[in-house]
C-alpha cells in the first residue's frame, strides 16, 4: 500500500518508518526538511511540508495523490517559540483529514494521546481531542490510538525516565504514587501494522497501554534495574516544590518538565488494554517485560548518567564567560588590566579600548550560552578567543604558563570542555 505519514522523523514516526518499509509499503513522508532524510531513508518519497501553516485542505490534496492510508504521528510534548500545539496538532491534522476525504481515501490511523478524554486540561492534550473529535466527524474510516507513556529507546520519556533512575537517590514527585501504564515502542508498531492487515468496520478509539499500571517509583525502579544499576534510596520532592520548579522551568525551558507536563502526571496516565487486544490481537506487556525484552546497553547507561550534565555544562561555561566580562569590566584593578595589555603591546588609547570590548564580548557570549542561543556561532567565537587568548599570552608572558592558579592551562581543559558542549547541544538547538 501506499501509505503517507506525518511525524516521520518523531521518535514513534521513525518507528512506524522503519517497520512499514520493512512491510514493503511505499512510503511518502511530508518533513520540513526532506533533503536531511532522503539519504537515511533513500527508497522513502520525503516531501516538504510545514505545520505551522499548512492549515488548509487545498494544501494537502497534491501530497495525496494515490494514496491508500494516512497516518498522522505528528506531536511535541512542549511547546517552542517555532512548535506551537495548536498549529502542529489541530490545525494542520484537521486540514490533512479533510483533504483526505476530499479525494477518497476512507482510512486514517490518528496517533493521538492518552488523556484526551472529557476531562482533558491541558493545552496538550484539549489540542489533541479537536483532531480527534474532528477526525470522527468525517465520512472516513479512522482509528484514533491513545498512547500512554512510549518505553523505547530514543524517546523522551525513556530518556528522562532512564536520567531520574541513574541518579544516586531517585527523585520522586511527591511520594511518587502516580500511576502510568507505559506500553512498548515495540507494541505500538505491532498494533499500526496488525490495522493494516486487517482494518476494523468502524471507527475506533484504542488506548495503547501496558499490560499494568505501575507508580511513577516502581517505574523508575524497573528501569535503574533494567541499567544495571545497583538499588538506591528514593528521595521525595514535596509537590509544591516540584510545582516550583516546573513554573521556572516554564520560562527557562531546559528538559521536559513545564507545569503542564506536571498536571498531566499528577493526573496518571492508565487506561483499558482489551479493547485494542482485541482489535489488533497484540497482546501488550508489562513495563517490566518490555525492559527485558531489550537489554539494556553501555550506552544507554552513559545517555542516562550524562542527561543532566549537559544543561549544567552549558549552563556552568555560560556563567564563567560572563562572569570574567563582568570582573574584567568592573572588579579587577583596571591599573593592573593595563599593565597586562601593555605587556602584550596595547598600551594608549588602545587599552580601554581593548579593555572593555574584550569585557562585553565575554558578557554577551556568556548570555548567548546561558540561554543557548546560535550555539554552534557562540561556541566557534569562544573557541577562536581562548585559542587567541593562549597564543598571545604565551607570546607576551610566557611566565603564566607556570602561574600555579592555572592562569592559561585552564583552557585547555576550558576548551575540551566546550568542544563538549557542542556535541551535546547540537541536537537541541
Amino acid at each position: 500500500m501506499k501509505i503517507l505519514l506525518t511525524g516521520a522523523t518523531g521518535f514513534i514516526g521513525q518507528h512506524l518508518l522503519s517497520a512499514l518499509l520493512a512491510e514493503g509499503h511505499e512510503i511518502v513522508a511530508c518533513v520540513r526538511q526532506p533533503a536531511r532524510w532522503q539519504t537515511r531513508f533513500p527508497k522513502v518519497n520525503w516531501i516538504s511540508c510545514d505545520y505551522k501553516q499548512d492549515h488548509e485542505p487545498e494544501v494537502w490534496l497534491p501530497r495525496l495523490c494515490n494514496i491508500d492510508i494516512v497516518i498522522n504521528a505528528v506531536g511535541i510534548i512542549r511547546e517552542t517559540r517555532g512548535q506551537r500545539f495548536d498549529d502542529l496538532h489541530t490545525y494542520a491534522p484537521i486540514a490533512l483529514f479533510q483533504a483526505a476525504e476530499q479525494v477518497g481515501i476512507r482510512k486514517i490511523i490518528q496517533i493521538s494521546a492518552l488523556g484526551t478524554d472529557d476531562e482533558a486540561e491541558s493545552a496538550y492534550h484539549l489540542s489533541k481531542r479537536a483532531a480527534d473529535e474532528a477526525l470522527l466527524g468525517l465520512n472516513v474510516e479512522a482509528v484514533i490510538l491513545q498512547p500512554s507513556i512510549v518505553i523505547g529507546r530514543g524517546g523522551g520519556s525513556t530518556i528522562l525516565f532512564s536520567a531520574l533512575a541513574a541518579l544516586p537517590w531517585i527523585p520522586l514527585i511527591g511520594q511518587g504514587e502516580q500511576r502510568l501504564q507505559p506500553i512498548a515502542i515495540e507494541e505500538v508498531k505491532a498494533c499500526v501494522l496488525a490495522l493494516l492487515h486487517d482494518w476494523p468496520d468502524n471507527s475506533q478509539r484504542l488506548e495503547m497501554v501496558g499490560a499494568e499500571a505501575v507508580t511513577f517509583s516502581q517505574l523508575l525502579v524497573d528501569i535503574r534495574t533494567w541499567l544495571g544499576l545497583r538499588p538506591t534510596a528514593t528521595w521525595p520532592i514535596p509537590i509544591s516544590l516540584m510545582r516550583l520548579f516546573a513554573k521556572i522551568n516554564d520560562w527557562i525551558g531546559i528538559g521536559p518538565l513545564t507545569s503542564e507536563s506536571l498536571a498531566m502526571l499528577e493526573r496518571g496516565n492508565c487506561g483499558d488494554p482489551a479493547p485494542l487486544r482485541a482489535v489488533t490481537g497484540v497482546k501488550p506487556r508489562t513495563v517490566e517485560a518490555s525492559l527485558q525484552n531489550s537489554p539494556a546497553s553501555r550506552a544507554d547507561l552513559e545517555q542516562a548518567q550524562l542527561f543532566f550534565l549537559r544543561p549544567l555544562l552549558r549552563l556552568s561555561i555560560g556563567f564563567l564567560w560572563l562572569f570574567t566580562g563582568i570582573v574584567s569590566a568592573f572588579l579587577y584593578p583596571v591599573d593592573e588590566s593595563y599593565e597586562l595589555l601593555a605587556a602584550a603591546g596595547i598600551s594608549g588609547i588602545w587599552a580601554p579600548f581593548m579593555l572593555y570590548f574584550s569585557s562585553a564580548l565575554d558578557g554577551l557570549l556568556g548570555i548567548a550560552t546561558l540561554i543557548g542561543y546560535r550555539i554552534r556561532l557562540v561556541v566557534g567565537l569562544q573557541l577562536l578567543l581562548m585559542v587567541g587568548y593562549t597564543v598571545i599570552i604565551s607570546w607576551a608572558l610566557p611566565d603564566l604558563w607556570l602561574h600555579p592558579f592555572g592562569a592559561i592551562t585552564k583552557n585547555i581543559p576550558l576548551i575540551a570542555a566546550t568542544l563538549m558542549m557542542l556535541v551535546f547541544e547540537k541536537k537541541a538547538f
